[in-house]
């Protein structure tokens, strides 16, 4: 087994900060503060853009991250430090995937619920009365997938820290012969 490169690291930690710093920026400033907009219309256009511009770094932050950890070794790498931590990890890599996927998808579905994007809201993740019933629904859902995510980041983070600074585990010769 070889160690994984430096661009697998670097490709993984970077991708790992942008997809965690977005979430954390989205859920402590954007989504709350966005209610400080008077109109409720001018609200959902200013959150639809910029979680748009957002979500298509944030889509190659996420595939950095997973492909980097897939394909570039750091998986492999950890299994031997950490196997348990590692399994845990993937685990949550998945986990934060599907929820930041689903909270993309359904921030699409929110922004085409009018034509310019001005879907009506009260904040990030409340619905004004007046937002339509398919937009509140996904309001709704993302009330939950976002600090989800943001919640297995925070375990992804953890685990990988602790699997970096492990050191190999002894294996048996027979183990090292199959390499």
């Amino acid at each position: 087994m070889t160690e994984p490169s430096n661009i697998s690291k670097i490709s993984h930690n970077l991708g790992l900060a942008t997809w965690f710093g977005g979430a954390l920026f989205g859920q402590i400033a954007l989504n709350p503060t966005i209610s400080r907009i008077s109109d409720k219309g001018e609200r959902g256009r200013v959150l639809n853009e910029a979680w748009g511009r957002f979500n298509a770094v944030n889509f190659l932050a996420i595939a950095a991250t997973l492909l980097s950890w897939r394909l570039g070794g750091l998986k492999a790498d950890g299994e031997l430090r950490a196997p348990g931590l590692t399994r845990l990890k993937n685990l949550m890599l998945g986990g934060a995937a599907i929820n930041g996927i689903a909270s993309g998808i359904l921030g699409a579905r929110i922004a085409s619920q009018s034509q310019e994007g001005d879907t009506p809201v009260e904040a990030g993740t409340q619905p004004a009365p007046e937002t339509p019933d398919a937009a509140a629904q996904s309001q709704r859902l993302i009330a939950l997938t976002g600090p989800s995510a943001l919640a297995l980041l925070i375990g992804v983070i953890a685990a990988s820290t602790v699997i970096e600074t492990s050191a190999v585990k002894p294996r048996g010769v027979l183990s090292r012969l199959l390499d």
